[in-house]
């Protein structure tokens, strides 16, 4: 087992009397600044969540209202973005750890992304009137109205994405960097908190709307986002960092970060398990798209039911969050999580089940058991909801921190890239079997049934070996070793010409 490294601590009882608990680095904050950096980053976090949710709640039912095909929904919605996620993140993420500027390193890439993002957000809500000029003018009427307006759409997700992966790279690394460590666990369960109280207002006082309102929508949380991230961006300080890391071997360039990258984040079992566990779960992601058409066309439900449904489940796991946050502290966030989620592998049998009932069912019998399989998963969501808060940070290098979660997230768009597509193709392949084609998305539970399997597995393979390298006790996150492959690469590389 690897040594522990000199900044691998743990987290601090908080002692509101010790002056050193209002420390990190070079910041060093009184009762008051704390109280404000929690402030913007908790009304920043409260901006960017509610932005997050606009996007896959309003563009797939309009998608579908207009025509565009499952395989169509999935391009726009998961492979486009997963693609731009893919060449973007690591990038971003291993050049954050290495920048400084008087302003930090995480702030600038923020600051420079965010008009972007609520710039092409806001022309979302003109894509249409954008594509019958377009339409009319360029095209001289070639093509079809339809066929100009996805076109449209797929260019404006493109430049979206753009930005908003730079942002989604870096925004959580922040308060690794400008909170101080006594502190860190209780802001992260507060930004969950604020993060299920964006979805409870956008599901209470915003979706019912979604079909009536969507350019004002995407109007007013581009303009929101704009505000609210932007003064959090201006309000919030990092500190001086040190000098940043030399790359392996101290190799320079592109070559010498690509090794140092693929050195220190692949080439562990223990690391891989981590992403092939996430990858699957990100699996089950890819049928967001056609959940609101599932619950609406196949469950019969209205807007204002789910709508209902989804805040009052937040709610309720609000007031759950904090509890499961001190019982994953307790017993350890990777041992919470995994109960949960084995909890939830459990219930989807029903799911599965259920959507193939429905027909028979009245919809107040629906609506019940809905209802009733919504009360009894929450807790059981919870738990692993507020063992993920904390995982990473657990589990995950701290001196690499960012780079890890890159490589994470890596791994999790290459399966989005894929799955995005296939889900599609599995559902408009199995819509050629039903009678009534809408029928189709009662395959969703299924298609999330096979990779929650998956995620189970994974994450209970990744516990023994947890578990084999020091587990509650004395776990340090393996050092890996490069494999004789990298390194040939890298001799190559370094001996002169």
């Amino acid at each position: 087992m690897s040594s522990p490294q000199p900044d691998l601590v743990v987290d601090p009882i908080v002692d509101t009397h010790n002056p050193e608990h209002y420390k990190i680095g070079t910041l060093n904050y009184t009762k008051a600044g704390l109280f404000a950096l929690g402030f913007y980053l908790l009304w920043g976090d409260f901006c960017f969540c509610l932005m997050e949710t606009v996007m896959p709640s309003l563009l797939p039912p309009h998608l579908v209202s207009l025509g565009a095909s499952n395989k169509m929904i999935g391009l726009i919605m998961i492979t486009i973005p997963s693609v731009m996620t893919l060449l973007i993140n690591p990038v971003v993420s291993f050049r954050s750890d290495r920048f400084r500027s008087k302003w930090g390193r995480r702030i600038p890439f923020l600051a420079v992304a965010t008009p972007f993002v609520s710039l092409f957000l806001i022309l979302l809500a003109y894509a249409e009137p954008v594509s019958r000029f377009i339409h009319r003018t360029v095209f001289a009427g070639k093509y079809s109205d339809l066929t100009v307006l996805l076109v449209i759409i797929c260019g404006m997700m493109i430049v979206f994405q753009l930005f908003n992966s730079v942002i989604q790279s870096i925004y959580y690394y922040l308060f690794n960097d400008v909170v101080p460590r006594a502190f860190l666990a209780r802001i992260m369960s507060l930004f969950r908190i604020v993060g299920s109280l964006a979805g409870m207002f956008y599901n209470a006082c915003i979706f019912p709307y979604s079909e009536s309102r969507v350019p004002e929508i995407f109007i007013g949380a581009g303009l929101l986002y704009l505000i609210g991230f932007g003064v959090m961006c201006a309000k919030v300080k990092e500190g001086k960092y040190p000098p940043p890391p030399e790359n392996v071997g101290n190799q320079p360039g592109v070559i010498g970060s690509i090794l140092t990258y693929a050195e220190e984040c692949f080439t562990h079992r223990f690391y891989w398990l981590l992403f092939a566990a996430n990858a699957c779960w990100a699996m089950t992601w890819v049928s967001g798209p056609f959940s609101i058409p599932y619950q609406t066309q196949v469950l019969g439900y209205d807007r204002a039911f789910i709508g209902h449904v989804g805040a009052i489940t937040g709610g309720i796991g609000i007031v759950l969050l904090f509890p499961a946050g001190m019982l994953a502290d307790r017993f350890h966030p990777l041992r919470v999580m995994l109960l949960g989620i084995a909890g939830a592998l459990v219930f989807t049998p029903f799911d599965i089940l259920f959507a193939f009932m429905r027909p028979a069912l009245t919809l107040h019998t629906a609506q019940m058991i809905t209802i009733a399989l919504s009360a009894i998963k929450l807790p059981i969501g919870v738990m692993a909801s507020a063992g993920e808060v904390a995982l990473f940070m657990r589990i995950l290098p701290q001196d690499r921190y960012g780079q890890f979660c890159s490589a994470n997230a890596l791994i999790r768009s290459l399966a989005l890239v894929i799955g995005g597509l296939a889900c599609g193709v599995f559902l408009d392949y199995v819509k050629t079997f039903n009678p009534n084609p809408d029928l189709c998305f009662r395959f969703v539970p299924v298609w999330n049934g096979v990779f929650q399997f998956g995620y189970v597995l994974f994450y209970y393979l990744l516990y023994l070996e947890w578990n084999r390298l020091g587990g509650l006790a004395n776990f340090v996150p393996p050092s890996a070793k490069p494999p004789a492959s990298v390194l040939a690469a890298f001799d190559q590389q370094r001996t002169p010409e």
